[in-house]
């Protein structure tokens, strides 16, 4: 049989076209009517109602005296009549039971049968995207090949032109073509440099790299942009914000985000900076950070925009810390005035720098950059720039002060208690990132 719309065959038994996906003539199973079956049982059941009893006559003396002697006759023919009424009941009730029992089979039967058309229907959608998908990828690869063919012959005219200029130079007429390539990112000319991504989990004093790199790198500076961007190649732009690995959390791009960093460093063309500090401290910012923009509607750089000393957060702290154990358990209801999903739990926000922390080129902890800001920042300079000169200017060290949870941890019991009463397992991942919990 052909479908009338597209002429494409197809066998008997199909609901739908597997090409134009319309529906066919005759398509299905027809079912068996059962309604005469029924009939003949509902009859049957009627005759053995009537086994025993007296048909009825016209009124009169005489038709009366008749129908008393039938009465007694059938009440003196009851040993006769009982079982062949309770054979025939049972014969009506068995054959209502074969007959509900043949409609069920026939409509599991007819369900069946429309699961199989729609199954192959959806096998023809199956092969029919497969092989649209085998035409894109094909298309794609031929574009990746040619791709792959220009990249060869710029790294021959750079060679040709001026072996021993370093890559990103603007000094050459190379150089100057490059800028009107497509084939770099935004136009920048910046060679064959590696795009940076500088990740910090929210409340790890990302900020303050940011503006390090800004104004400490040389030209390379201008491509710092305080988001996330994904490139198919290498491209000059520095890119620093927050990302999860594994949780969905507020005010931080997704895991799809950062599986598509982490595969770009995997092919060579990105670099990866990890920044971090002590989860607790973290948590303590994170939570006053929060509980002001959702009650004030402010967005504080830290605890010290807040509180004037450690003694006035602990004593928020002390009279809000059922507030604060909810927050540090992602409770959703800490949000419930914010559309949107919750923040991450402690658990879930120690888990995540540990991820991280195994996954960086290169990891940096901001208490290190309160000790010396110099050295943690020229090895940010080494992965960004190699062996280029940049400012070395002197650098200010973070305003947050390191470790300030210990403080806390003193003046208020409960935080005590919370610290102490961490699980095993988020204990032991703290000591893998470098830190204890006491």
């Amino acid at each position: 049989m052909f479908c009338p719309q597209c002429q494409q065959e197809y066998r008997g038994g199909y609901t739908e076209c597997f090409h134009c996906h319309i529906p066919l003539p005759g398509g299905g199973v027809e079912l068996y009517n059962f309604d005469e079956l029924r009939r003949a049982v509902a009859y049957l059941e009627k005759l053995s109602k009537a086994v025993g009893t007296v048909n009825s006559r016209p009124p009169g003396w005489r038709n009366t005296l008749i129908q008393v002697g039938k009465r007694w006759m059938a009440r003196l023919l009851l040993w006769h009549t009982r079982p062949l009424r309770e054979f025939s009941i049972t014969v009506s009730r068995a054959l209502e039971e074969i007959v509900e029992a043949l409609d069920h089979l026939t409509r599991n039967m007819g369900a069946l049968d429309h699961l199989t058309a729609n199954m192959l229907s959806l096998e023809g959608r199956l092969i029919q995207s497969e092989t649209r998908s085998a035409a894109r990828a094909e298309s794609m690869g031929q574009r990746l090949e040619l791709l792959h063919e220009q990249i060869q012959l710029l790294t021959g005219l750079q060679n040709t032109a001026n072996p021993e200029v370093p890559a990103g130079s603007l000094e050459t007429e190379w150089d100057k073509k490059v800028l009107q390539s497509s084939w770099f990112d935004m136009g920048t000319g910046m060679g064959y440099d590696r795009t940076a991504y500088v990740i910090g989990l929210f409340g790890t004093g990302r900020s303050y790299l940011t503006e390090l790199m800004l104004y400490n790198i040389g030209e390379r500076g201008k491509y710092v942009r305080d988001t996330i961007r994904l490139h198919p190649g290498p491209t000059p732009m520095i890119y620093s914000g927050h990302a999860t690995m594994k949780y969905v959390s507020r005010a931080q791009h997704l895991p799809p985000v950062m599986g598509r960093i982490l595969e770009a460093v995997r092919l060579g063309f990105a670099d990866l900076i990890f920044l971090y500090r002590h989860p607790l401290d973290s948590l303590l910012t994170n939570w006053v950070w929060w509980r002001t923009y959702i009650r004030d509607h402010i967005m504080v750089k830290g605890i010290s925009e807040v509180y004037k000393n450690t003694d006035g957060l602990c004593a928020d702290l002390e009279q809000n810390f059922a507030e604060f154990k909810a927050f540090a358990e992602g409770d959703q209801n800490f949000f419930l005035s914010l559309q949107g999903p919750r923040f991450l739990s402690f658990t879930e926000f120690v888990e995540e720098t540990e991820l991280h922390h195994r996954s960086a080129r290169l990891t940096l902890r901001l208490e290190d950059f309160m000790t010396d800001p110099f050295r943690e920042f020229s090895k940010i300079v080494e992965v960004i720039l190699g062996d280029r000169e940049w400012g070395r200017v002197s650098l200010a060290p973070p305003r947050s002060k390191p470790y300030g949870y210990l403080a806390v941890r003193e003046k208020v019991p409960r935080f005590r208690s919370f610290i102490d009463r961490l699980d095993s397992e988020t204990k032991r991942r703290i000591q893998e990132i470098g830190y204890n919990c006491v």
